[in-house]
């Protein structure tokens, strides 16, 4: 009595691992933009998350609250979020700090007119001064970026802005 072999050769096996890998040879660019696209919603997240605690601890405490860079003017490299209880010099103390950020993941910059944010104890922007806006892109052109809105009323919105 004869047995049968069982099992694949090896010209079938190469050419399973040929068609895998033409696939992948697909599959991987979409996924790089799949992973771009997720670390800049995570960080504009991120972001609108840290302007709603400042909003509500404004609120919270009945008193100016601001959102800033950590350090200098690059909102990219990390933000805080402070309350002038010192001096009210409008200068972050190290004591004042409520709530600090990292610096934002791969390519992610932001652009903003402004230097800071101020919520005033009832959760608005304090009069004479102008709604905000917060841009973020990664350095990819042609693709969908964030832009986080802050209203004169408080409001926060994040809508899908072109980047170039």
């Amino acid at each position: 009595m004869k047995q049968e072999m069982r099992g694949f050769t090896i010209i079938e096996l190469m050419v399973v691992v040929a068609l895998v890998g033409i696939i992948a040879s697909f599959a991987v660019p979409s996924f790089q933009t799949m992973i771009a696209n997720s670390r800049l919603a995570s960080a504009s997240n991120d972001l609108v998350g840290v302007v709603n605690f400042a909003r509500a601890e404004a609120v919270k405490r009945g008193r100016s609250v601001f959102v800033s860079p950590t350090t200098g003017t690059d909102w990219a490299d990390g933000v805080s979020v402070w309350m002038d209880t010192g001096s009210m010099d409008g200068v972050m103390q190290a004591s004042e700090e409520l709530r600090r950020t990292n610096a934002m993941p791969g390519d992610v910059s932001i652009t903003s007119s402004a230097s800071a944010i101020q919520f005033t104890g009832s959760g608005m922007l304090p009069n004479g001064s102008s709604a905000t806006t917060l841009d973020l892109c990664d350095g990819r052109s042609g693709e969908t970026g964030t832009q986080i809105s802050v209203t004169l009323g408080g409001r926060i919105r994040a809508e899908n802005l072109p980047c170039s």
